[in-house]
């Protein structure tokens, strides 16, 4: 009866997941990085091997590795690459590592606890943003939440099977690897465990696991150089500071968005609530004299460990070459909820605290979730009411002028049949993230100028996100001043269009004799 009752409860926590990362599905934008992700996906793997490891001055044109596209053409192939499909992947994927936190959190500690951390993933936003995105980060937290329960398998005591555990924590090490390389970090974490442990047995255990994992990644490691080449070239990312920190901690138990401040300190708040309370309540629970067992204390260091030192050493790292993604840091935001599961169920807190706890952890968690849906500016502008609007109105000789890729690529997602150009990235700069070579395999190449893309024809509509203006404002820089005085010689501003932060011009009436390439 009791197992009945934990399946139940488990089952339960499971449709609970579900329902929320089914909400907004259809309705939340797809934006620029998840179209790249589906147009890129749907080449194939030849393709996408060329489009990543082509050579671009001496580096590569892309950092990521495969295996989550590939395993998304194969969806893609199956089910189709409707908003909604595209996106049960990563769902299901999510769904696991909630069931993938109960083993872990049973494993570690007890079942309550087991169910606790399961709930907790199941209603985090931050878990609900990367289920509900089709990104490879649902699947990078799913494989190394399957890594840390294979390394408790098989340092467990009396675990049978030692080797295969072994094994199975080296592909599954290597496959995050294909996934995501930023990967790599929590598993430098974990493999350090068995030597801070001096236990022999798990230290040659964790040795022949990393050899299988090095095997199993070999065919992608000899491309990191090149792809090392392009993050030291230019890549968009800065490096991190002491507030970077508390975005991170925010993130983990709130949502990845630029929410609005207020809201943004109460989460802030909130979480930071929770997380004092968890050290304070882990000291307390190793100091006291009566506890369960001296395993429990090592669990809870096992699962710290995992939360805060990937963390420390991304940013540590990023001192000197930035890399740090709070969204790289899925895993370790699990481990964070595993700690809060234990903390609710199995530290010894009194009933009436536990109860303030769970509500304002629900707090935050409403806050969070709330925007995750309702999110409708940038990235997740409204490309497919804007694409709709544009191809209703147009005419046959229109064409779709972006200032941007950022909106080129999702409205071409949305519309295939619209005809659309972009003006490119500032060469060599931050910015400057879609090579040529992953153009050639989209077959959406960037224009050097405004006259280059529109050519010859006899309307146009130009696209630019609002915060894009008072950025190039901000950096001095001319862009969209530049295109759109070639515009007002050539054309007539007919109409002006806003879609909540995506802006629209309507250019018509425009003159044959114009220049139609670039000058200088």
């Amino acid at each position: 009866m009791t197992n009945l009752r934990q399946h139940s409860s488990l089952l339960l926590i499971l449709l609970l997941a579900l329902v929320l990362r089914l909400i907004s599905i259809n309705t939340h934008m797809l934006w620029y990085d998840e179209s790249f992700a589906v147009l890129f996906a749907e080449t194939g793997v030849s393709q996408m091997v060329y489009g990543t490891l082509a050579p671009v001055d001496g580096g590569a044109a892309d950092i990521h590795p495969l295996l989550y596209y590939t395993t998304l053409n194969i969806w893609m192939t199956i089910f189709g690459q409707n908003p909604v499909t595209v996106r049960l992947w990563s769902l299901i994927l999510g769904l696991l590592t909630v069931v993938m936190l109960y083993a872990i959190g049973n494993r570690l500690f007890n079942r309550s606890a087991g169910l606790a951390c399961a709930f907790i993933t199941a209603v985090a936003p931050f878990h609900v943003q990367y289920s509900q995105e089709v990104r490879m980060y649902s699947l990078m937290g799913l494989l190394l939440t399957g890594v840390t329960w294979c390394y408790l398998q098989a340092t467990y005591k009396d675990a049978e099977k030692r080797w295969m555990w072994w094994g199975a924590f080296g592909v599954l090490a290597g496959l995050a690897m294909h996934t995501q390389q930023l990967s790599a970090f929590y598993l430098v974490v974990i493999g350090l465990v068995p030597f801070f442990a001096r236990n022999r047995r798990n230290i040659v255990g964790m040795i022949f696991g990393a050899g299988i994992a090095f095997v199993v990644y070999l065919p992608w490691l000899v491309n990191i150089p090149s792809q090392l080449q392009k993050v030291n070239s230019y890549y968009w990312i800065v490096p991190p500071d002491g507030l970077t920190l508390l975005v991170t901690l925010r993130s983990f138990l709130n949502v990845h968005l630029d929410i609005p401040p207020t809201a943004g300190l109460v989460a802030l708040l909130l979480g930071l609530f929770l997380f004092l309370f968890l050290i304070i309540q882990v000291v307390m629970y190793i100091r006291k004299p009566r506890r369960q067992s001296e395993s429990d204390v090592g669990s809870i260091y096992f699962v710290l460990w995992l939360f805060v030192a990937p963390i420390s050493l991304m940013w540590i790292v990023s001192q000197v070459q930035p890399v740090y993604l709070e969204r790289g840091l899925l895993p370790s935001a699990l481990m964070l909820y595993v700690a809060l599961g234990w903390m609710f169920t199995s530290s010894g807190l009194p009933k009436v605290i536990v109860g303030v706890l769970a509500v304002i952890g629900l707090a935050s968690s409403v806050i969070g979730l709330y925007y995750q849906y309702t999110w409708d500016t940038f990235p997740n502008s409204p490309f497919a009411e804007t694409a709709a609007f544009i191809d209703e109105n147009r005419d046959d000789t229109d064409i779709v002028f972006h200032m941007s890729k950022l909106s080129m690529l999702p409205m071409t997602y949305y519309d295939r049949n619209l005809p659309q150009a972009y003006l490119r990235d500032f060469p060599g700069s931050s910015e400057d993230t879609l090579a040529l070579p992953t153009q050639e395999v989209l077959n959406l190449y960037a224009d050097v100028c405004v006259m280059e893309g529109v050519s010859d024809a006899d309307g146009v509509w130009l696209v630019v996100f609002e915060r894009v203006i008072a950025q190039y404002e901000a950096a001095g820089r001319t862009d969209l001043t530049d295109v759109q005085l070639w515009l007002d010689e050539y054309f007539k501003l007919e109409q002006e269009h806003r879609f909540n932060d995506l802006l629209v011009y309507r250019y018509v009436d425009g003159q044959n004799d114009r220049e139609t390439s670039c000058v200088g």
